[in-house]
């Protein structure tokens, strides 16, 4: 073990000697920082039963995932960075933040030299190399076979999200719910077992917390702290706002748009064309769950009945929510938008 964890932090030193991106930036977690052997389990043997329903679940996630979520796990496969995060926070533009940029290059330089010594210390095959039935969403690279363990993708969002929710409190649960929808991406993308995906979100995590207290990383942070608090406003808030759907489903509204109101644990609006009100219960990191609604029985013109339907079907499914500047989304238990809201003077309803 020990012969082993050595080799793979001579083969990560060799790897960043021979990049000189990734040695011009400051290196605060060189390789031997973590022992593999002492900070994850080891992966399951490919011919076990466990890897077998490892794989099994790759296949069901790909079978039972939307054609809309299948795209998405495809994007994601192709964004390896920290803009991932762009979905969820207004303004977080890298090209018009500096200091942001600079900061986060510091991160990916650190967690790619950990997530390298980890993967070769663990040496996992890929899902499609063990299992032909499965195909990634995108054309293997030849440096990425052998290196399911850890997902490198997963470590790389979850040390972003640690970081960057530490300089954005307000967003927290909203990136680290944008985290958790990445890394359940790579199984879909058949890229990854979901046990590499856990051990990219523990090392992520870990990796992201120990840069966050580390003396050598402070000024970068609080140089990206003021930039961000200049760029990004705190999100509207949830309660008392009348919230007016844009989207059903990734469906744009059309004709008369169903509202949105929360006050307390009630929840009321406009359908579309009946009002409605019921039960809302919200919980920490921005968990939100509806319950049964009154409505209204009025006839509705066209198809207003199909959207309306759709509409408070679509509430039923809502597990969460993020907010952000004049903006609400519902999300369902795989982080999908159900229904996305603009505030009243920002919908742009047709």
């Amino acid at each position: 073990m020990t012969t082993h964890y050595f080799r793979a932090c001579l083969l990560s030193l060799a790897l960043l000697a021979a990049q000189p991106a990734l040695s011009n930036q400051a290196l605060i977690l060189p390789p031997g920082t973590f022992n593999p052997a002492q900070t994850l389990p080891a992966p399951p043997p490919d011919n076990s039963l466990e890897a077998a329903t490892e794989r099994a679940t790759i296949k069901e996630a790909y079978r039972d995932a939307t054609p809309e979520e299948r795209a998405a796990a495809k994007q994601d496969a192709a964004n390896e960075s920290v803009r991932l995060y762009a979905d969820v926070l207004p303004g977080f533009d890298l090209d018009k933040l500096p200091a942001s940029k600079a900061l986060f290059k510091t991160v990916r330089t650190n967690e790619k030299v950990q997530t390298g010594a980890f993967k070769t210390y663990f040496n996992r095959q890929r899902p499609y190399q063990v299992d032909s039935d499965i195909t990634p969403c995108l054309p293997p690279k030849n440096f990425d076979i052998n290196a399911s363990d850890p997902s490198g993708h997963t470590t790389m969002a979850f040390s972003s999200a640690v970081v960057l929710a530490h300089l954005l409190p307000e967003y927290a649960p909203a990136i680290m719910q944008r985290a958790e929808q990445y890394g359940r991406h790579r199984i879909v993308c058949g890229a990854h077992h979901p046990f590499d995906v856990r051990s990219g979100q523990v090392l992520g995590t870990l990796i992201g917390f120990t840069l966050i207290k580390s003396p050598a990383l402070q000024a970068q942070l609080e140089a990206a702290r003021s930039e961000l608090s200049r760029s990004i406003t705190k999100p509207t808030a949830l309660i008392g706002t009348e919230w007016v759907a844009t989207r059903i489903n990734g469906d744009a509204v059309i004709g008369h748009a169903p509202t949105l109101t929360i006050e307390g644990n009630k929840a009321y609006g406009s359908s579309g064309c009946n009002r409605y009100t019921g039960q809302v219960t919200l919980g920490n990191k921005d968990a939100m769950q509806f319950g049964p609604a009154a409505s209204t029985r009025m006839a509705c013109p066209g198809n207003t009945d199909q959207q309306e339907a759709a509409y408070l079907k679509a509430l039923h499914g809502v597990t969460a929510y993020h907010l952000n500047t004049g903006s609400l989304i519902l999300l369902d238990a795989q982080y999908n938008k159900v229904v996305e809201f603009k505030t009243l003077p920002e919908s742009q309803l047709p």
